[in-house]
């Protein structure tokens, strides 16, 4: 069920239904909700100022890495999918929208509901933009609009994905 840290009296908590990899870390005021999957790698950092707040049903890939910063409470909102390698700081994402991998969301950032944030896209501090945005470049900007909510990426690693799994040994 991953790793999971107190920081000064604040203790991660997981819904039942969770599923955390081994290899990923929680730490301080972390809530993580129904259904969620927090893959290989993954490390979600809340502050002695702030919290995280994860959905039901997101999916968090290998290695990214989710941290709040003072003042500004780190939250993703159910359904949303959250890329391998991604770094999200102290933002807010909205429901169902797609953050793809490498992508880099900054503090006090929020992004719209059934979103799309490319791949190796950087949404700089303080930007918010509407639903069904498609962002891309460094930094992000509007590059289009969705008629209907992303599609599930090919990358994902959900909990259907997780029911497979089988330990067959280790080193």
């Amino acid at each position: 069920m991953g790793q999971l840290y107190s920081h000064r009296d604040a203790s991660p908590r997981v819904a039942p239904s969770a599923l955390l990899f081994p290899s990923a870390e929680l730490v301080g005021d972390v809530v993580v909700g129904e259904g969620t999957v927090i893959g290989a790698g993954a490390r979600v950092i809340a502050n002695r100022q702030s919290a995280v707040r994860i959905g039901g049903g997101v999916v968090i890939s290998a290695n990214a890495v989710l941290h709040a910063v003072a003042g500004s409470e780190l939250v993703i909102e159910d359904d949303a999918m959250i890329g391998p390698g991604t770094v999200l700081n102290g933002c807010h994402i909205e429901h169902g929208t797609v953050v793809e991998a490498g992508a880099l969301v900054e503090a006090r950032s929020r992004i719209g509901a059934d979103s799309l944030v490319s791949a190796g896209a950087r949404v700089t501090r303080g930007c918010v933009f509407p639903p069904r945005s498609v962002l891309d470049g460094f930094p992000a900007d509007v590059m289009g609009r969705l008629k209907a909510p992303p599609r599930r990426p090919d990358w994902l690693f959900d909990g259907d994905d997780m029911a497979t799994l089988r330990v067959i040994g280790s080193k």
